[in-house]
């Protein structure tokens, strides 16, 4: 059994069943696996094997997920790529997984345009309706192959997919998942998120990040749920949906979160929501109150990465005094904490005492492709040293930091920025905040934010007084300087992208700060 056999088993089980929605189109589970089938047939037939990898870069599309489970029957093995990455940071990944093709859509032609001559693919496929050169339309790919299920030695251990690390402090790394960690990870999913399989889940996130395909798409192919797909996020698009569609698990970032929750909700029909859940980045606990109205059943901060997937879940609803909490760990999984700058997974922090979260379990990566020293260096006695600070409260429920490279070091303390976020966030003029440590002759960095207003009057002199009169906020851990901006740069998953966060406060100073 591998992960494809999901989706047969699921076409055997509900044939009449709508598995895909997208644009108005609608598939079932038995049309649906007829045609990865028939893709499975004609990539073999083009050479693919057992190992080889094929890149896809395109939006969310049925032929990106068609080709995805394709692949995975035959024992290959897709590459999602961040479509908004640039011409030569999709060389970098094609050559760096030695894709033998690569699937693309008319949408991106440019990058792949720039690069196509470098490229060492064997094969281009194109989805779209004009193809150029010696681009093959997907369609056309596919309909030589049969609808018979593709015969094919995949085992438990072997590479399901590769997903690319979003890349914010240096080069991405492809992070190798196993078919067993991606059913393991599938069915925490499903037990720690109740999902059923009377449950219509809307993907508007891209696919190329785990938190959609790992988290989401997945766990409903594998119970029979039903898939509506996007293109993309838009606020009018997924609340209109939510209706149209009777949508009963959503999940957001929290920037799509706070702009949903932004919009005028009377215009819209929720009732179908039943399931939510966040990740990535803090939620204002304002917003996470208002959006859990929305989720009379579960409503929940996740916790996860693309080389452990879920990790730790909170339920709000349940803990509602627990708001900006993770929790605790999965089901599969396990968690600890141990102390700064130890690699010893015995080295536990005590309650309180801010350390690096590592976690073992059935999800965790296989290893980062051709990085081998990356992937022991990753490890310690069978835990994932995952880079991310956090800390263990008195009950055993654990916050997320941030990560560890990212803290501000101060006049000689360390100071995570999410400490100091976690309390702006409570100030109702703040729509987003972000806190860094920018240079400083004195210091050595100095405590700084990023603030988008939500109230246009708000003043640093208002901001720096409500900080000085938090209980929850040391003197030393204050922002000394604050930035007034449109916007906090940030990845597809929502996390703060500091470097260019940095890179744009710094421009606009005549020097280090005092």
């Amino acid at each position: 059994m591998n992960l494809a056999s999901t989706l047969t088993q699921s076409a055997l089980n509900w044939p009449d069943k709508t598995a895909l929605i997208f644009e108005g189109r609608r598939w079932t589970y038995a049309q649906w696996n007829r045609t990865v089938n028939k893709a499975a047939h004609a990539f073999r037939a083009a050479g693919i094997g057992k190992g080889d990898r094929v890149a896809f870069l395109t939006y969310n599309l049925p032929e990106q997920v068609t080709g995805f489970y394709a692949l995975m029957k035959i024992g290959a093995v897709p590459v999602p790529i961040n479509y908004r990455l640039a011409a030569n940071e999709v060389k970098y990944i094609v050559d760096d997984s030695k894709a033998r093709i690569l699937v693309f859509e008319e949408a991106l032609r440019a990058p792949v345009a720039a690069i196509q001559d470098r490229l060492s693919v064997n094969k281009l496929i194109y989805v779209g309706a004009k193809p150029e050169g010696k681009e093959i339309p997907f369609e056309k790919f596919i309909a030589p192959g049969a609808e018979t299920e593709p015969e094919a030695e995949v085992g438990w251990h072997d590479p399901a997919f590769i997903m690319y690390t979003s890349g914010t402090t240096g080069r991405p790394k492809g992070v190798v998942r196993s078919h067993l960690a991606e059913i393991m990870g599938s069915h925490s999913m499903q037990v720690e998120c109740g999902f059923r399989a009377d449950d219509t889940i809307l993907n508007n996130k891209p696919l190329f990040h785990i938190a959609q395909l790992q988290l989401q798409f997945i766990p409903f192919v594998h119970i029979g749920g039903t898939n509506v797909l996007t293109r993309g996020f838009d606020v009018h698009e997924t609340l209109s949906l939510v209706g149209q569609e009777r949508i009963t698990v959503l999940h957001g970032v929290p920037t799509q979160m706070v702009m949903m929750a932004a919009a005028d909700i009377s215009k819209y029909d929720l009732k179908s929501l039943r399931c939510g859940f966040f990740g990535g980045q803090t939620l204002a606990d304002d917003i996470t109150r208002k959006v859990m109205t929305w989720f009379p059943e579960y409503f929940a901060n996740v916790y996860g990465s693309t080389e452990a997937l879920m990790v730790t879940a909170c339920d709000y609803r349940k803990h509602e005094g627990k708001l900006g909490s993770v929790g605790k760990a999965s089901i599969n999984m396990e968690v600890r904490i141990i102390r700064t700058g130890s690699r010893d997974p015995d080295d536990l922090c005590r309650p309180g005492e801010i350390g690096q979260l590592i976690t073992r379990g059935a999800s965790l990566l296989t290893e980062y492709f051709g990085l081998p020293d990356r992937t022991a260096a990753a490890f310690a006695r069978g835990w994932f040293l995952s880079g991310d600070a956090a800390v263990l409260d008195e009950q055993g429920f654990m916050t997320v930091m941030g990560r560890m490279d990212h803290t501000i070091k101060s006049g000689g303390e360390n100071i995570h920025p999410s400490e100091i976020e976690n309390v702006l966030f409570k100030h109702p003029g703040i729509a987003n905040a972000a806190a860094v440590g920018l240079p400083s002759r004195k210091w050595g960095q100095v405590v700084c934010a990023a603030i988008v207003r939500k109230d246009p009057a708000l003043s640093a002199a208002a901001l720096d007084e409500f900080c000085l009169k938090s209980p929850d906020l040391a003197d030393f851990k204050r922002p000394r300087h604050y930035f007034f901006i449109d916007a906090i740069p940030s990845n597809p998953t929502g996390k703060v992208e500091r470097g260019k966060l940095k890179d744009q406060l710094m421009a606009g100073l005549p020097g280090e700060l005092e």
